[in-house]
């Protein structure tokens, strides 16, 4: 792969159950976040390798363990990185910057980027997105 670069690309999605639940449970959809590694010869090539990508891991749809079909949408979302350092272990795969325009504590910053510590509801919650198959063997 001759002039080719390697680029870290993060996209985003929301996951949900469709169909009535057999249990009354909370509203819950999962936000994922991926960051998927490509080699192409520009950013926009690597972007357009991530979306391809994209559209086809959120193809899947299968039953979580109230029969409800849980289906994958790709939010049309995604940022590039270039790596110009040398795949090995401890490589930066991919950063990201924001701009604070007021003062933030460090809990609501970690929880902003790394998600909230899940309560035991939430953790109930996950089953939701549990794949009724391949929830048999844990």
């Amino acid at each position: 792969m001759k002039n080719k670069k390697w680029f870290a690309v993060k996209t985003l999605y929301v996951t949900r159950a469709v169909g009535r639940s057999k249990a009354k449970a909370a509203f819950a959809e999962l936000l994922e976040e991926r960051v998927v590694l490509f080699q192409a010869a520009t950013p926009v090539a690597a972007v357009k390798m991530a979306e391809k990508d994209a559209k086809e891991y959120s193809k899947y749809t299968y039953k979580n363990f109230d029969d409800q079909a849980v289906q994958t949408e790709y939010l049309n979302a995604c940022d590039v990185f270039e790596l110009y350092e040398t795949l090995e272990s401890g490589v930066e795969l991919f950063a990201s910057t924001e701009v604070l325009t007021k003062k933030v504590s460090k809990n609501d910053l970690i929880a902003r980027r790394m998600g909230k510590m899940e309560t035991n509801g939430t953790i109930k919650l996950r089953k939701k997105f549990l794949s009724k198959e391949l929830g048999a063997f844990l």
